[in-house]
């Protein structure tokens, strides 16, 4: 289903409370008030981020928020994979906290990745982006850190050059015990995919499962936890450069039929004395 349909189905009616009744609350993403920030302005809403930095943005001419008046910082939605490069380049800096606020200290002392649960009101939008008023935040437990996200990143590029074990290396030492859900679920889903291109079901299947626990509505689990289960021999990666891998390295596949191809090629010579015979 379209992304803008089912967000109208699911949202335009309390949408529409709330922007009747100021004191309804709107539970949200991020990532869902940026794709349809006229949906949500004057709206109270609620969502969760991950901490990037203050700020410096404001427009006092289309805007009431001023440098004088209001703190801006910037955060990543909660969900964004932001150990690929394009999510941590798309940083959402359009949020602001007043400055008569008691706790503006604790704010401005925030740490990178910290996630933080906020309150706030979507009061303008300008060329189709979000200004949102925070109103509060709590700080909540579990965010990344740079260790973990490094570890995410290697991963999915030995992924993408098919370097599976080196990919399974990275992705068991990320941290997941306090991460996001988004991290947990990426390491699974992705250690579930390296296992099965490696001709390993039952850890394919073990990670599958995990992933389908914290993510229930991913397509691609689905399908990939499918093969695991049902055909795993359809889910081995059969276009490994045998050169660009090293022996540790090389599929399951691969291995076997390396040895039975050596075994028939390479008969065994003749000893010194059955020659002479």
């Amino acid at each position: 289903m379209n992304k803008l349909l089912l967000l109208s189905v699911l949202f335009v009616p309390a949408l529409a409370a709330a922007q009747t009744n100021p004191g309804v609350e709107i539970s949200t993403t991020l990532t869902e008030v940026r794709t349809e920030p006229e949906a949500f302005k004057n709206v109270k809403i609620r969502f969760t981020v991950q901490f990037c930095s203050l700020g410096n943005l404001s427009n006092p001419f289309f805007t009431q928020f001023t440098p004088t008046e209001y703190v801006n910082f910037h955060a990543w939605a909660d969900e964004q994979p932001i150990w690929q490069k394009t999510a941590y380049e798309d940083v959402f800096g359009m949020l602001f906290y007043s400055k008569s606020n008691d706790d503006l200290g604790e704010l401005c002392s925030t740490k990178i990745y910290q996630r933080l649960e906020l309150t706030g009101v979507v009061r303008n939008t300008f060329h189709g982006t979000p200004w949102i008023e925070v109103t509060s935040y709590t700080s909540l437990d579990g965010s990344v850190d740079t260790a973990t996200l490094t570890h995410l990143y290697r991963g999915e590029l030995h992924m993408q050059n098919r370097r599976w074990q080196r990919a399974v290396s990275e992705f068991s030492l990320a941290n997941t015990e306090d991460a996001p859900t988004s991290v947990q679920f990426a390491v699974q889903k992705n250690l579930g995919t390296c296992y099965l291109r490696m001709g390993e079901a039952d850890a394919a299947r073990t990670h599958l499962s995990a992933a389908s626990e914290i993510d229930s509505s991913d397509l691609q689990v689905k399908r990939l936890l499918a093969t695991a289960n049902e055909a795993p021999s359809k889910g081995l990666d059969r276009t490994v450069d045998k050169n660009s891998v090293k022996e540790h390295e090389r599929p399951l596949w691969d291995a076997f039929a390396s040895t039975a191809t050596n075994t028939k090629s390479s008969p065994a010579k003749p000893s010194e004395s059955s020659a002479r015979k």
